[in-house]
């Protein structure tokens, strides 16, 4: 195990630099219904190379304790944060993809030290996924959610937390979820964040309507819809990622369309503009992660080695998923989204079994740690609070 520290050469950001000075644009305008905007695009690369300070990211992202460690051959980036708190107790928290460890830093503060004297605090653990953020290069296949899961229960064990929490969204809400399968024993709670998008995703749609109201239908048809209209992105990466994973090494700003998009669509249609949703900085922070680092082919990769994966995770075999059972270990969900959403999207999360809490945000969506910081804080500190005060002390 041995520090880190984010160091981008000058040289790669006078490289991205001269890429985003003399990109070629598509001559062809529309709005969003057809996937990022060329107006919009030439602005937010404009912001990019003229107004964003990497330098300036990388010391605020430098501020907090980096490592990295070999587990079974493989170097996996993390941030561990202790708390000033005495008993506090050990988080980690998982992103998804287009993620990186960068989506949680609005949320390690009050997580870490919170500023009333009898909320629970947290040492935090932040771990990359294989293939993003700075746990790269991937050195051999087989980097499922599994073999995640597995991957970051021996660093939790290797930090030397017997017991332990965790939270994720997207990808990282599967890994939590099969991590209160292969180390039950060690976890406190598990508690994820869920949407529209997220559960449409999963394709799991129930054949029996007959309980779902009206409205809850015509929620149904929206995800029906959203599945075939807008998850190409995931069928591309599950299937073709060494195709995708080329054109997004090569290009700042074909790698800020693909992860743009979903800032946009993913977040809350309320906002106009995915800045408005999560910040100017915020999102191009992340792209720049992936851009440097060249995630958009290991990220690809990853993503294409779980929709292969036995257990059919988002792959549309609702009754083969649907036999997988859930250990007894406390479980949370907290969904966002809109408010006319909330009874379908608890009906389909039970699809994965009932959660010992569930919760529902209508403002937020898919990226909270980043949209609704607050919000999800105070739904993960009441839940592993609640189930601290039934356990015995940590």
């Amino acid at each position: 195990m041995r520090p880190f520290r984010i160091e981008i050469p000058d040289s790669d950001i006078d490289y991205l630099r001269q890429r985003l000075a003399n990109a070629r644009w598509n001559p062809t305008q529309s709005g969003w219904e057809k996937g990022v905007p060329v107006g919009y695009l030439k602005n937010t690369a404009d912001y990019w190379l003229n107004q964003f300070d990497w330098k300036k990211q990388e010391a605020d992202l430098n501020r907090y304790p980096h490592f990295i460690t070999g587990i079974d051959g493989q170097d996996i980036h993390f941030l561990h944060i202790r708390s000033p708190r005495a008993n506090a107790v050990p988080l980690m928290l998982i992103h998804g993809w287009p993620g990186s460890f960068a989506d949680f830093t609005r949320v390690i503060g009050p997580l870490s030290n919170p500023q009333e004297s009898g909320q629970v605090a947290f040492d935090l653990v932040i771990p990359s996924i294989p293939g993003f953020g700075f746990s790269v290069p991937v050195k051999e296949k087989g980097y499922n959610m599994f073999r995640i899961a597995a991957t970051f229960a021996t660093l939790m064990d290797r930090l030397g937390y017997e017991r332990f929490a965790v939270h994720g969204g997207d990808m990282g809400a599967g890994v939590a979820g099969i991590m209160s399968g292969i180390a039950a024993h060690r976890l406190i709670g598990t508690h994820i964040n869920s949407d529209f998008f997220a559960v449409a995703g999963l394709g799991m749609f129930p054949s029996d309507r007959s309980s779902f109201t009206d409205e809850e239908n015509l929620g149904l048809e929206r995800m029906k819809r959203y599945q075939k209209d807008g998850t190409a992105y995931l069928e591309i990466q599950a299937t073709r990622p060494q195709t995708i994973g080329t054109a997004l090494s090569d290009s700042p700003v074909g790698q800020l369309a693909w992860m743009a998009e979903k800032y946009k669509e993913w977040t809350d249609e309320a906002k106009e503009l995915p800045e408005d949703a999560i910040g100017m900085d915020q999102m191009l922070t992340n792209v720049s992660l992936y851009w440097f680092n060249q995630l958009g082919a290991s990220s690809a990769a990853i993503l294409s080695e779980n929709m292969s994966m036995a257990f059919d995770w988002g792959g549309g075999n609702a009754q083969e998923a649907n036999q997988w059972a859930g250990p007894k270990v406390p479980s949370a969900i907290a969904c966002f989204g809109k408010k006319e959403d909330e009874t379908l999207l608890k009906k389909l999360a039970s699809l994965m079994g009932e959660p010992d809490r569930w919760s529902f945000y209508d403002s937020g969506c898919h990226f909270p740690a980043m949209e609704v910081p607050d919000l999800l804080v105070e739904d993960i500190r009441q839940f592993f609070s609640a189930i601290l005060r039934k356990d015995k002390p940590y």
